[in-house]
């Protein structure tokens, strides 16, 4: 039963990953095709996360009405295929307004995040600790592939205006399959198994969160280091896509072809990752990559050429791949069970904090300066200084708990031989 439920974990991530792919990955597209500004267009990418992170807050309110983790985590994925109903509506019809494109992507987002603490305290129950490092990153390695595969095929389909039966515009078609994807992966989500012995678990809400949240003393002052850096990588991050799109000037073809290559980047690192996943911790892959992104941003200042941009692609998702499977493995192997919910729930709205002032600070600039190259440069910039002055601290926090570690360590063996 277990070892089924792993194998549908893996088909979940898939289809998921095809959603991403095909639909999420192109929405900043999508906005600033139907005449959202650059600025706009990167606010809509990243706005919508804060509002749908605050969503999120219902969650463990959700979870005592409804008695069960996994009735959560499919009643969520559901709702978040649904939200690409009135995105196919629209993209057939007339273009929304910022405010209802805005309204649209939080429920998006707020279902995601809604069914990620819930999640993860399933999939803590479901798989073993032994064999999470394994298991997680051979699902990273299946979802990679997913959101490659999506977004390839919403390339093609972009670049080469591809209509098919009534679907009139290439986006509506590209919503369909991405609301499609999500909605069998809710199926096969509610296949898996879960005992029903795991609901007894208490359902804390905020304040009780915080409070187990604010308990674990070593957690709490990470998160409090990682918020500044957090912020930091969304001064730059979001007008990523309206710099290539609208600056660059590339086509849908070249700009799959850009973000392709990030995904490839993740996949070859990944790919890594699995080879020596047991002499690295989560937190020292995290570390890894967080400094591995910090001069990045500034190195997009250099050049505007494709095959520049390409070369940074890669080099980006080689790095952002160490952070995200670090942090996914700091969740799943340093939390303990009754932790998973309340702390993932208190980071998630710690990190919606940090993408407000990130994003403010990246998007004043643009605002300030005006939506030209040169200011985009700027960004950049301030990109990476920002980034800096966020992974020190974080940096020298890690270094000295890690040493604090061996050194009680060492204290402690001296006692054993005495």
């Amino acid at each position: 039963m277990r070892e089924r439920s792993l194998r549908l974990s893996l088909i979940d991530a898939f289809l998921s990953a095809l959603m991403v792919g095909a639909g999420e990955t192109y929405l900043p597209a999508y906005s600033l095709s139907i005449g959202m500004g650059e600025i706009f267009a990167g606010v809509l990418a990243t706005l919508p996360i804060v509002s749908g992170a605050l969503l999120q807050l219902i969650t463990p309110r959700g979870l005592q009405r409804v008695q069960s983790h996994k009735h959560w985590v499919v009643a969520s994925s559901v709702l978040q295929a649904l939200t690409f109903i009135p995105l196919v509506y629209f993209s057939a019809t007339h273009a929304p307004n910022f405010w209802t494109l805005f309204f649209i992507l939080t429920l998006y987002w707020g279902s995601g995040f809604s069914s990620g603490p819930a999640w993860n305290y399933w999939m803590g129950r479901l798989v073993q600790v032994e064999e999470g490092n394994r298991f997680f990153s051979k699902r990273a390695r299946v979802a990679q592939l997913g959101i490659l595969i999506g977004l390839i095929g919403g390339g093609v389909a972009l670049h080469n205006k591809v209509e098919i039966g009534p679907f009139s515009s290439v986006f509506t078609l590209l919503f369909v399959f991405a609301g499609a994807c999500r909605l069998i992966s809710s199926l096969i989500l509610s296949s898996q198994y879960f005992d029903p012995q795991w609901n007894r678990e208490p359902k804390l809400g905020f304040r009780a969160s915080w409070k187990v949240f604010w308990a674990n003393k070593s957690k709490r002052q990470f998160f409090f280091y990682l918020v500044p850096f957090q912020a930091a990588v969304f001064v730059s991050s979001p007008f990523v896509t309206p710099y290539m799109l609208a600056q660059v000037k590339m086509d849908y073809g070249t700009y799959m072809a850009a973000i392709g290559i990030l995904f490839i980047g993740k996949v070859m690192a990944l790919m890594m990752i699995e080879r020596f996943r047991g002499s690295a911790s989560g937190v020292s892959l995290f570390m890894f990559g967080a400094g591995a992104i910090v001069p990045l941003p500034a190195l997009w200042a250099f050049s505007s050429q494709v095959y520049f941009i390409f070369f940074l692609q890669l080099l980006s998702g080689l790095a952002w791949a160490f952070v995200e499977v670090g942090l996914s493995l700091i969740f799943f192997k340093d939390l303990k069970h009754e932790e998973k919910i309340p702390v993932l729930m208190v980071y998630n709205l710690l990190n919606s904090v940090a993408i407000i002032l990130g994003t403010f600070v990246g998007g004043k600039f643009l605002w300030l300066f005006g939506e030209k190259i040169s200011s985009y440069y700027m960004v950049f910039i301030l990109g990476s200084v920002s980034r800096a002055a966020g992974f020190i601290p974080l940096y020298l926090y890690t270094k000295s708990q890690v040493f604090a570690f061996a050194k009680a360590s060492t204290l402690s063996d001296s006692e054993k031989a005495s």
